[in-house]
């Protein structure tokens, strides 16, 4: 009779503080009904890196489809590992969804992502593959344009690149949602058992709390960023799939929470137009041009933030090169007034320099170099592991050249 009261106690206190959790809001921003962009910028959000049932994943492309019209999102990337052909016949619009295939590579000891700009790389077979991405990666200059090539998971152990990057190398996955769940199991198994305990009542709060800052990739990126230009980009390594056992598998975490937690977002000067193979060129252009941010989307919409380079009476966007003139600041504006202790903190060749917390802040640019942007917030997580600083907007870098 005593075991039993202490376990129904155990499970009301368990079911309570799971209640509990449901009702916690983790966005850092005031409720807004419709946010709008950054005047002079076209705000638009998107995934990459998602496997359907073809290859990794669990789901139908329809499903995925779906998830992602749910989330809200303006494109997708369909991510499907050395499959042949590689092109989907889903690809065009979708309702206001534009989903496109950017097919996922075996490549010596990693996996590449191949952007084909003007759909010229047909290839059948893994050979072919091979052969067309050593070509590729060779190349530089206006050549190497044509097509874009992002490095998947690039410290990820049993994947990570030997030997020097190539210059045909266009950019890498700073975030990988995917190895920093797998890095949460391997560094504490009982935070990630919490998680999953914590997941049936708050999604996001549950994956939230196992992410961890990507300190290794971002130190690569600037490492490389500060030798080339070298594009930083998230991916969802959406597959709704945890474990298999046969056939089986736990459909962990869906497809709708993996492209609600983390996207890119493009920030354009012009709009989509609707038609869908120019919209697909234009998105990758801007992707290859690095003329977009990383946002943290769980903890707030962030349409309406904008970064930029201000040099006289010109704008350079993320992305851009501009030769060093006295008096360009680089300058950023977040959407709205956070809840929550935050700042906008500059870097310069992977250092940070100064940090602002205003709506609007600017840093005044003394020198050539690499220069980003990251805005990070203070939340709380609720028990058990209180308060912590977290990374909400990286942006891609502008170059500042002599």
């Amino acid at each position: 009779m005593r075991k039993t009261l202490i376990a129904s106690f155990l499970f009301f206190l368990l079911f309570g503080y799971g209640l509990y959790l449901g009702q916690t809001n983790i966005s850092v921003l005031p409720d807004r009904l419709e946010p709008a962009n950054h005047p002079g910028f076209f705000d638009y959000s998107g995934i990459t890196n998602v496997h359907s049932i073809r290859g990794q994943g669990s789901g139908q492309i329809n499903d995925i489809i779906s998830a992602g019209q749910e989330a809200g999102l303006d494109y997708l990337f369909i991510t499907d590992l050395n499959q042949f052909p590689s092109d989907s016949v889903s690809e065009g619009y979708h309702r206001q969804l534009l989903v496109m295939s950017a097919p996922e590579y075996s490549y010596l000891d990693s996996k590449l992502f191949l952007y084909d700009l003007q759909r010229r790389n047909r290839v059948d077979s893994i050979g072919q593959v091979q052969v067309l991405l050593a070509d590729l990666l060779s190349q530089s200059g206006p050549d190497a344009e044509q097509d874009l090539i992002i490095l998947a998971s690039p410290l990820k152990p049993g994947f990570a690149w030997s030997g020097s990057y190539p210059s045909g190398l266009d950019g890498m996955e700073i975030i990988n949602l995917k190895s920093i769940w797998q890095k949460g199991w391997q560094n504490s198994k009982i935070s990630f058992l919490w998680s999953a305990l914590v997941y049936p009542f708050n999604s996001h709060l549950a994956l939230l709390r196992l992410y961890d800052e990507p300190q290794e990739e971002m130190a690569l990126w600037d490492q490389l960023g500060a030798q080339q230009k070298m594009i930083g980009i998230a991916g969802a390594d959406a597959t709704a799939k945890t474990g298999q056992m046969g056939n089986w598998s736990i459909k962990f975490p869906s497809y709708e929470t993996s492209f609600r937690l983390v996207s890119n977002h493009l920030l354009l000067k012009s709009e989509l137009t609707g038609e869908a193979e120019n919209d697909r060129r234009k998105i990758i252009r801007a992707l290859s041009d690095g003329q977009f941010y990383i946002s943290l989307d769980m903890l707030g919409n962030p349409k309406g933030f904008a970064a930029w380079v201000q040099d006289g009476d010109k704008t350079v966007p993320l992305g851009g090169h501009v030769k060093f003139h006295p008096g360009m600041k680089l300058t950023a504006h977040l959407p709205a007034e956070p809840r929550t202790p935050y700042e906008i903190a500059f870097f310069k060749d992977g250092e940070h320099v100064e940090s602002r917390n205003a709506l609007q802040g600017a840093y005044d640019i003394k020198s050539p170099g690499v220069y980003r942007v990251v805005v990070r917030i203070f939340t709380g997580l609720t028990l058990p592991d209180g308060n912590r600083w977290i990374s909400w907007i990286y942006t891609n870098p502008i170059y500042v050249r002599r």
